[in-house]
């Protein structure tokens, strides 16, 4: 498990801490005691003034290897059904999984109790600028801090899927676990909610640099496995991968429409209370057919997808020499020049230069803004206008 600092997706779910103070209020209208009604807080769900605490993410497919190693372990040489096999490796992974999640909490309390107890000045701009409600400077930092987020969070569902039963939520069977495994991060969650009043919550991690440092580590561990560290495409050439899929994504070299992208995620993006995304790949032409925008935001929209977002991921190539615009694979086609800038949504932001821009030589003329793995999901994510037509 890594814990983690860029948290765009963060959603700040209702604040355990005020919903005393929210129940006074709502009785007071009730009552018809409007002067009662406090105008500190109104709202157990009030999102100004707060902020995501810190977050935290498990490592899924390691979890998964050491339950499968595990099960080989008790079980050596005895001769075991298929579905026998993955039944008993799901259950030694749900078991670790709820280990290590409560080890997430109890970083979590700890790194919170660091936080408070610091001077006031090491956050300066917070305090000045009033960025943070509920302060009482007889109860210090903590009076604040307690009402963000403390949240945990996940990469690789879908290779941990793979690993425990063969295959990914896109089938039956992987659904199934995927959703018994987000139920238990949701429960968890709730429990360490209710007792210790803090506002735990379940967090899909968008893993910028973990999706890449955690998969050379869990490769030069485990070694290869098919679709966990190499897949073969639709023409099938094995393509090899250098990331874990984030949270609980499709992988992003399934072949689907998006709105069968939506009709898989949003099955498992309910489970998240404290910040998700679900994306759809489209080519850029779809600026010039705003009814087929809208129908994907519609879709989204009608499966309860919190945070959805459109990658036009060929409409934001530049030539810095000649000023053409368009998709550029390697050379500008009007100039030939290599001197290209490239706009891309990676994760959550858009991003110029994702990658490194080399010369015909090979060598690095502008630098890129990812490691390799981040560079190669986005890569190798399939364009959903070459499944749909638009």
């Amino acid at each position: 498990m890594v814990t983690l600092g860029k948290t765009c997706r963060t959603v700040n779910g209702y604040d355990v801490n005020f919903m005393d103070e929210y129940k006074r209020n709502i009785q007071a209208v009730i009552d018809d005691r409007l002067h009662d009604v406090s105008d500190d807080m109104v709202s157990g769900i009030q999102k100004d003034g707060r902020g995501n605490i810190a977050p935290i993410t498990v490592i899924l497919p390691t979890l998964a290897m050491e339950a499968k190693e595990q099960v080989i372990a008790e079980h050596n040489n005895e001769d075991m059904a298929k579905d026998e096999f993955r039944n008993k490796c799901v259950e030694a992974f749900k078991a670790l999984l709820e280990k290590h999640i409560r080890m997430c909490k109890d970083e979590l309390l700890e790194r919170f109790a660091h936080i408070a107890s610091q001077s006031a000045k090491s956050a300066r701009f917070m305090y000045e600028n009033h960025t943070m409600a509920g302060y009482h400077p007889e109860e210090g930092i903590q009076s604040a801090l307690r009402h963000g987020t403390l949240v945990i969070g996940q990469v690789g569902l879908a290779e941990a899927l793979q690993i425990l039963v063969g295959c990914d939520q896109c089938d039956e069977q992987g659904m199934k676990v995927a959703k018994e495994i987000e139920q238990m991060y949701n429960d968890l969650t709730a429990e360490f909610k209710k007792e210790y009043k803090m506002n735990f919550g379940v967090y899909y991690t968008p893993a910028e640099s973990l999706c890449y440092t955690a998969f050379k580590k869990w490769k030069n561990k485990y070694g290869d496995m098919e679709n966990v560290t190499y897949y073969y495409n639709k023409e099938g050439k094995r393509i090899e991968k250098e990331f874990f899929t984030n949270s609980v994504h499709v992988p992003v070299y399934k072949q689907m429409s998006p709105f069968k992208k939506i009709d898989i995620e949003s099955q498992l993006t309910g489970y998240s209370n404290a910040g998700c995304i679900c994306y759809t790949e489209v080519d850029g032409s779809i600026i010039h057919n705003l009814e087929a925008l809208e129908e994907l935001v519609d879709y989204a929209m009608d499966h309860d997808i919190p945070y959805f977002a459109v990658n036009l991921n060929n409409a934001g190539d530049m030539c810095e020499d000649c000023g053409y615009q368009g998709y550029i694979p390697e050379r500008c086609p009007k100039c030939g020049s290599h001197n290209v800038s490239r706009l891309r949504r990676v994760t959550g932001y858009l991003t110029g230069n994702y990658k490194p821009t080399c010369d015909e030589n090979g060598n690095i003329i502008i630098a890129g803004a990812f490691n390799d793995g981040k560079v190669a999901e986005t890569d190798q994510r399939v364009k959903h206008k070459d499944i749909i037509d638009f």
